[in-house]
């Protein structure tokens, strides 16, 4: 019995002397690593942490920089995963100089929610190039109230058409505190439309520069009107025919509205254009679209048109083709189709009635050849037997 009290008491011992150890030294539970151990590709001063293309798998890294950093740049690593407190150990570690961080190229696949928090001040976050799943963490942005420029340039997961993170984003902005974001970044993330959520990007109140370059948007349905101060608009390189009345009439309404930003779009250039208003629109505002005359015609692939720009084209140039009634071509393709048949019907009919006495004259000499042969080789068989 004494023995097991031994026993017991010395594990209670251990018990305390690690809990004790870890709520001391937490940082040497989470992180063996110093600012010496640093591979060659990192480097850092009084102001600036980075950390580029160094392979580094070991997130602990961000965790020893310095409080006077104000720039941290750790990109081109593998960290599939960034874990709440990114700074801390468990907890919160306030860096309260840091403005600008670069989380760029890592792969990131998952990011806590909590990921963000104890950066007060931070201004300028990016994470282009990653792998982001956002359907797992839509309240990344919960604690990032001082945040001004948010770059997410090809930063989510490849899907198909990547409508779910659409629907995914637009949670993000909803449970996002972004009240102070001037710009953000939306490229290379395959979008095919963007839904008409409050969400996005109406809790964006102070943004001045929306990117939505290089995705595949062909009829943009943003609600851009509760952007009072939006300055720029960018819609370069995806899949724009042309703009509906709605959207022109929503962006009429921005007064600080500068550049829109149309050019390498696939213009549909026939009536269409035309009976939308956006001929005319372009004509209007000929100093708020951005190198209009760089907006050039490329479809129908068939028309006149192509290749020429939109406003280098007169109005009645913009026509529609007649539509071919493909029922009424084929019911006289069928009856053409019908009457050569029954001429030809006709005619081999008369042909073989000119020459009945000839045909019947050659069927009765094949059938006596062919009973010839016939005898012939039941007396060959019978002279076998024998």
């Amino acid at each position: 019995m004494k023995c097991a009290l031994n026993m017991y008491a010395n594990y209670i011992a251990i018990v305390l002397t690690v809990s004790i150890f870890t709520a001391v030294n937490p940082v040497d539970l989470r992180c063996h690593r110093t600012l010496k151990d640093l591979p060659t590709q990192c480097h850092y001063n009084e102001t600036v942490f980075s950390c580029v293309n160094a392979n580094e798998t070991d997130v602990c890294l961000l965790k020893l920089v310095p409080l006077t950093i104000t720039h941290v740049v750790f990109s081109g690593n593998i960290l599939p995963d960034l874990p709440a407190y990114l700074f801390g150990n468990d907890t919160c570690r306030n860096l309260p100089n840091l403005k600008y961080l670069d989380l760029s190229n890592n792969q990131v696949e998952h990011i806590d929610n909590g990921a963000f928090q104890c950066l007060p001040n931070l201004e300028g976050l990016v994470l282009n190039n990653n792998i982001w799943n956002v359907s797992t963490d839509t309240s990344v942005f919960a604690h990032s109230s001082s945040l001004k420029n948010l770059s997410l340039s090809n930063a989510m997961m490849t899907r198909s058409g990547n409508v779910s993170h659409v629907t995914w984003l637009n949670w993000v902005f909803q449970n996002s505190d972004l009240q102070n974001l001037e710009e953000v970044h939306l490229e290379r993330n395959g979008f095919l439309s963007l839904s008409e959520s409050p969400a996005f990007p109406c809790k964006l109140p102070s943004l001045r520069k929306l990117y939505l370059s290089h995705n595949f948007i062909s009829i943009p349905k943003i609600n851009i009107s509760c952007l009072e101060y939006l300055e720029e608009l960018h819609l370069e390189n995806n899949s724009i025919g042309y703009l509906r009345q709605p959207f022109m009439t929503a962006l009429d309404k921005l007064n600080k509205l500068k550049g829109i930003y149309l050019q390498k779009n696939p213009f549909y250039c026939d009536c269409h254009l035309v009976d939308a208003g956006f001929y005319e629109w372009l004509q209007k505002n000929t100093t708020k679209v951005i190198n209009k005359d760089h907006l050039m015609c490329l479809r129908p692939f068939q028309s006149k048109n192509v290749n020429h720009s939109i406003l280098s084209l007169n109005k009645t140039d913009f026509t529609c083709t007649k539509p071919i009634n493909f029922d009424s071509k084929l019911q006289a393709s069928y009856i053409a189709l019908g009457v050569v048949l029954c001429i030809i019907g006709i005619l081999t009919i008369v042909i073989l009635f000119l020459n009945r006495h000839r045909l019947r004259n050659r069927c009765k000499k094949v059938k006596e050849s062919c009973s010839s042969a016939m005898a012939a080789r039941e007396h060959h068989y019978s002279a076998v037997n024998v």
